[in-house]
């Protein structure tokens, strides 16, 4: 995600891998692959200039984590409100919600 600013000034972060195309006529326009076009503050380069860096960044940080070489399992941090007691770990999976988790009909096609 990368920050850009709306006209107004109000600061909005992007999905860089979205943008595909961006042009300055004379306001910088963001085309997304979807088709959508947003208006941006920001320059055209300092657009790219965000994006190049954050990919770097990505890039720099999946190879620090190749040649750690400990083999080691890098987990998310549990917010503690989301953790059990002593379960600093990895967060559990949610229940399934909805008719078919809860209410399904027993087998044979009893009622």
């Amino acid at each position: 995600m990368i920050l850009v600013h709306r006209l107004r000034g109000e600061p909005m972060f992007i999905n860089e891998d979205l943008i595909e195309s961006i042009e300055a006529t004379p306001d910088t326009v963001l085309t997304l692959v979807d088709g959508r076009k947003i208006v941006v503050a920001d320059a055209p380069q300092l657009v790219v200039d965000r994006a190049r860096a954050y990919r770097a960044s990505v890039l720099a940080a999946t190879e620090e984590l190749r040649t750690r070489g400990s083999g080691e399992v890098v987990l998310f941090p549990v917010a503690e409100a989301d953790a059990g007691p002593g379960d600093t770990s990895v967060a559990k999976p949610e229940p399934k919600a909805g008719p078919r988790a809860a209410g399904r009909r027993p087998a044979g096609g009893e009622r």
